[in-house]
Protein backbone atom coordinates (compact mmCIF):
# COMPACT_ATOMS: atom_id res chain seq x y z
CA UNK A 1 0.00 0.00 0.00
CA UNK A 2 1.72 3.49 -1.14
CA UNK A 3 0.72 5.74 1.61
CA UNK A 4 1.93 9.52 0.73
CA UNK A 5 2.05 12.78 3.02
CA UNK A 6 0.25 15.06 1.38
CA UNK A 7 -0.81 18.26 2.90
CA UNK A 8 -0.60 17.41 6.49
CA UNK A 9 -2.96 14.49 5.96
CA UNK A 10 -1.30 10.53 5.98
CA UNK A 11 -3.87 9.31 2.82
CA UNK A 12 -3.02 6.02 1.33
CA UNK A 13 -4.31 4.70 -2.18
CA UNK A 14 -7.34 2.83 -1.03
CA UNK A 15 -8.56 5.20 1.50
CA UNK A 16 -10.98 7.08 -0.66
CA UNK A 17 -12.32 4.04 -2.42
CA UNK A 18 -13.76 1.49 0.79
CA UNK A 19 -15.12 4.57 3.20
CA UNK A 20 -18.45 3.45 2.74
CA UNK A 21 -19.30 0.18 0.48
CA UNK A 22 -20.00 2.35 -2.97
CA UNK A 23 -21.50 -0.40 -5.15
CA UNK A 24 -19.50 1.17 -8.34
CA UNK A 25 -17.14 -0.68 -10.69
CA UNK A 26 -14.58 -3.11 -9.01
CA UNK A 27 -11.16 -2.60 -9.49
CA UNK A 28 -9.41 -5.13 -11.58
CA UNK A 29 -5.97 -5.30 -11.95
CA UNK A 30 -5.93 -3.33 -15.28
CA UNK A 31 -7.22 -0.35 -12.64
CA UNK A 32 -4.84 -0.97 -9.81
CA UNK A 33 -1.99 -1.01 -11.85
CA UNK A 34 -2.88 2.63 -13.32
CA UNK A 35 -3.48 3.47 -9.53
CA UNK A 36 -0.16 2.34 -8.83
CA UNK A 37 1.68 4.00 -11.52
CA UNK A 38 0.53 7.24 -11.58
CA UNK A 39 0.75 7.74 -7.78
CA UNK A 40 4.91 6.55 -9.00
CA UNK A 41 4.28 9.12 -11.96
CA UNK A 42 3.74 12.35 -9.21
CA UNK A 43 6.29 11.42 -7.15
CA UNK A 44 9.06 11.46 -9.86
CA UNK A 45 7.65 14.92 -10.43
CA UNK A 46 5.72 14.67 -13.73
CA UNK A 47 3.03 16.31 -12.15
CA UNK A 48 1.25 17.04 -15.92
CA UNK A 49 0.79 13.58 -16.68
CA UNK A 50 -0.42 12.66 -13.10
CA UNK A 51 -2.76 15.29 -13.34
CA UNK A 52 -4.22 14.15 -16.56
CA UNK A 53 -4.56 10.57 -15.37
CA UNK A 54 -6.30 11.34 -11.97
CA UNK A 55 -8.55 13.48 -13.55
CA UNK A 56 -9.34 11.63 -16.93
CA UNK A 57 -8.78 7.99 -16.07
CA UNK A 58 -9.47 7.48 -12.35
CA UNK A 59 -11.71 10.38 -11.06
CA UNK A 60 -14.76 8.96 -13.65
CA UNK A 61 -14.36 6.15 -12.12
CA UNK A 62 -15.41 7.33 -8.86
CA UNK A 63 -11.44 6.75 -7.27
CA UNK A 64 -12.16 9.42 -3.93
CA UNK A 65 -8.40 9.56 -4.09
CA UNK A 66 -7.66 10.61 -7.55
CA UNK A 67 -10.55 13.16 -7.02
CA UNK A 68 -8.49 14.57 -3.95
CA UNK A 69 -5.25 14.56 -5.70
CA UNK A 70 -6.70 16.82 -8.56
CA UNK A 71 -7.62 18.99 -5.91
CA UNK A 72 -4.36 19.25 -3.90
CA UNK A 73 -2.66 19.57 -7.90
CA UNK A 74 -5.15 22.75 -8.85
CA UNK A 75 -4.54 23.99 -4.44
CA UNK A 76 -0.77 23.53 -4.76
CA UNK A 77 -0.07 23.84 -8.55
CA UNK A 78 1.52 21.38 -9.93
CA UNK A 79 1.03 20.81 -12.90
CA UNK A 80 -1.18 23.08 -13.47
CA UNK A 81 -2.09 26.82 -12.38
CA UNK A 82 -2.62 27.30 -8.46
CA UNK A 83 -6.84 27.67 -8.20
CA UNK A 84 -8.53 27.57 -4.63
CA UNK A 85 -11.53 27.40 -5.61
CA UNK A 86 -11.04 24.72 -8.07
CA UNK A 87 -9.08 22.86 -5.32
CA UNK A 88 -12.21 23.47 -3.07
CA UNK A 89 -14.70 21.60 -5.60
CA UNK A 90 -12.72 19.35 -6.04
CA UNK A 91 -11.89 18.31 -2.53
CA UNK A 92 -15.62 18.38 -1.91
CA UNK A 93 -15.95 15.65 -4.76
CA UNK A 94 -13.78 13.53 -2.95
CA UNK A 95 -15.15 14.07 0.90
CA UNK A 96 -18.79 12.83 -0.24
CA UNK A 97 -18.11 9.49 1.14
CA UNK A 98 -17.27 10.56 4.49
CA UNK A 99 -13.55 10.24 4.55
CA UNK A 100 -12.51 11.79 7.64
CA UNK A 101 -8.74 12.83 5.72
CA UNK A 102 -11.16 14.48 2.74
CA UNK A 103 -13.71 16.35 5.08
CA UNK A 104 -11.02 18.14 7.28
CA UNK A 105 -9.20 19.08 4.32
CA UNK A 106 -12.45 20.08 2.50
CA UNK A 107 -13.83 22.58 5.39
CA UNK A 108 -9.90 23.87 6.49
CA UNK A 109 -9.86 24.92 2.62
CA UNK A 110 -13.41 26.55 2.23
CA UNK A 111 -13.23 28.12 6.22
CA UNK A 112 -11.07 30.83 4.40
CA UNK A 113 -13.46 31.73 1.50
CA UNK A 114 -15.57 34.72 1.40
CA UNK A 115 -18.74 34.78 0.21
CA UNK A 116 -18.17 35.24 -3.33
CA UNK A 117 -15.76 32.61 -3.11
CA UNK A 118 -17.88 30.02 -1.37
CA UNK A 119 -20.59 30.94 -4.37
CA UNK A 120 -18.14 30.55 -7.29
CA UNK A 121 -17.07 26.99 -5.35
CA UNK A 122 -20.47 25.78 -5.04
CA UNK A 123 -20.77 26.07 -9.03
CA UNK A 124 -17.96 23.88 -9.67
CA UNK A 125 -19.41 21.47 -7.26
CA UNK A 126 -22.65 20.89 -8.60
CA UNK A 127 -21.20 20.98 -12.32
CA UNK A 128 -18.43 18.08 -10.73
CA UNK A 129 -21.42 16.61 -9.19
CA UNK A 130 -23.46 16.08 -12.01
CA UNK A 131 -20.70 13.94 -13.64
CA UNK A 132 -18.27 12.54 -11.26
CA UNK A 133 -20.45 11.99 -8.21
CA UNK A 134 -21.39 8.76 -7.08
CA UNK A 135 -24.88 9.01 -8.29
CA UNK A 136 -24.13 9.88 -11.51
CA UNK A 137 -21.83 7.04 -11.58
CA UNK A 138 -24.25 4.97 -10.84
CA UNK A 139 -26.89 5.66 -13.19
CA UNK A 140 -24.44 4.86 -15.74
CA UNK A 141 -23.87 1.80 -14.72
CA UNK A 142 -27.03 0.79 -14.19
CA UNK A 143 -28.01 1.87 -17.99
CA UNK A 144 -24.86 -0.22 -18.89
CA UNK A 145 -26.05 -3.41 -17.05
CA UNK A 146 -29.69 -2.74 -18.36
CA UNK A 147 -28.46 -2.58 -21.70
CA UNK A 148 -26.69 -5.64 -21.47
CA UNK A 149 -29.89 -7.87 -19.84
CA UNK A 150 -31.84 -6.20 -23.23
CA UNK A 151 -29.69 -7.47 -25.37
CA UNK A 152 -28.53 -11.09 -24.47
CA UNK A 153 -28.46 -12.03 -27.92
CA UNK A 154 -25.07 -10.43 -28.49
CA UNK A 155 -23.10 -11.83 -25.73
CA UNK A 156 -19.64 -12.91 -25.91
CA UNK A 157 -19.73 -17.09 -26.19
CA UNK A 158 -16.83 -18.94 -24.84
CA UNK A 159 -15.19 -20.77 -27.33
CA UNK A 160 -16.03 -24.66 -27.40
CA UNK A 161 -19.30 -26.61 -27.22
CA UNK A 162 -21.37 -27.35 -24.29
CA UNK A 163 -23.70 -24.75 -22.14
CA UNK A 164 -24.14 -21.36 -23.14
CA UNK A 165 -21.06 -19.58 -21.68
CA UNK A 166 -20.34 -15.92 -20.99
CA UNK A 167 -17.20 -14.10 -21.30
CA UNK A 168 -16.96 -11.13 -18.71
CA UNK A 169 -15.60 -8.15 -20.68
CA UNK A 170 -14.36 -6.99 -16.69
CA UNK A 171 -12.60 -9.93 -16.47
CA UNK A 172 -10.74 -11.40 -19.12
CA UNK A 173 -9.86 -15.38 -19.59
CA UNK A 174 -12.88 -15.64 -17.14
CA UNK A 175 -16.39 -17.70 -18.46
CA UNK A 176 -19.14 -18.02 -16.56
CA UNK A 177 -23.07 -19.62 -17.60
CA UNK A 178 -25.45 -17.17 -18.98
CA UNK A 179 -27.64 -17.83 -16.07
CA UNK A 180 -25.36 -17.12 -13.50
CA UNK A 181 -23.71 -14.06 -15.43
CA UNK A 182 -27.29 -11.78 -15.90
CA UNK A 183 -28.50 -12.93 -12.50
CA UNK A 184 -25.02 -10.81 -10.99
CA UNK A 185 -25.74 -8.60 -13.20
CA UNK A 186 -29.70 -8.54 -11.60
CA UNK A 187 -28.54 -7.91 -8.28
CA UNK A 188 -25.99 -5.46 -9.09
CA UNK A 189 -28.29 -3.82 -10.08
CA UNK A 190 -30.34 -4.13 -7.19
CA UNK A 191 -27.58 -3.35 -4.77
CA UNK A 192 -27.31 0.13 -6.91
CA UNK A 193 -30.43 1.06 -6.88
CA UNK A 194 -30.94 0.69 -3.33
CA UNK A 195 -27.82 2.58 -2.62
CA UNK A 196 -29.30 5.15 -4.93
CA UNK A 197 -32.80 5.52 -2.88
CA UNK A 198 -31.06 5.82 -0.10
CA UNK A 199 -28.40 8.09 -1.01
CA UNK A 200 -30.60 10.48 -3.72
CA UNK A 201 -33.69 10.16 -0.73
CA UNK A 202 -35.47 9.55 -4.08
CA UNK A 203 -38.70 6.76 -4.48
CA UNK A 204 -38.06 3.94 -6.74
CA UNK A 205 -41.21 1.78 -7.22
CA UNK A 206 -40.34 -0.72 -9.73
CA UNK A 207 -37.43 -2.33 -9.03
CA UNK A 208 -37.03 -5.08 -11.49
CA UNK A 209 -33.65 -4.63 -13.63
CA UNK A 210 -34.87 -5.12 -17.39
CA UNK A 211 -37.99 -2.55 -16.40
CA UNK A 212 -37.22 -0.14 -14.10
CA UNK A 213 -37.44 3.41 -15.18
CA UNK A 214 -34.16 4.37 -15.30
CA UNK A 215 -34.94 8.22 -17.24
CA UNK A 216 -36.76 9.03 -14.33
CA UNK A 217 -34.05 8.31 -11.63
CA UNK A 218 -31.72 9.79 -13.60
CA UNK A 219 -34.15 13.13 -13.81
CA UNK A 220 -34.60 12.90 -9.73
CA UNK A 221 -31.15 12.27 -9.58
CA UNK A 222 -30.44 15.44 -11.33
CA UNK A 223 -32.14 17.10 -8.74
CA UNK A 224 -30.72 16.11 -5.87
CA UNK A 225 -27.66 16.92 -7.26
CA UNK A 226 -28.53 20.41 -7.50
CA UNK A 227 -28.87 20.75 -3.79
CA UNK A 228 -25.63 20.76 -1.66
CA UNK A 229 -26.21 19.71 1.91
CA UNK A 230 -22.53 19.17 3.12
Amino acid sequence: MIVMLLAGLQLNVALGQHSVMFPGMQDDAQTLRVQQKVDEIFQRGDYQRALFIYRNELAPIGDKFAQYMVGYMYLTGRGVDPDRIRASAWYRLAAERGTPQFIAARNELIAGFGEGERAQSDLMYRDLRHNLSDLAILVRLLRKDQETLRSRTGSRLAAGSGPLMIVDPSHPGSAQSGDEYYRRIKKRMQIRLQFLKERAKIEIVDTHAETVDLSTIEALVEKRLETIDE
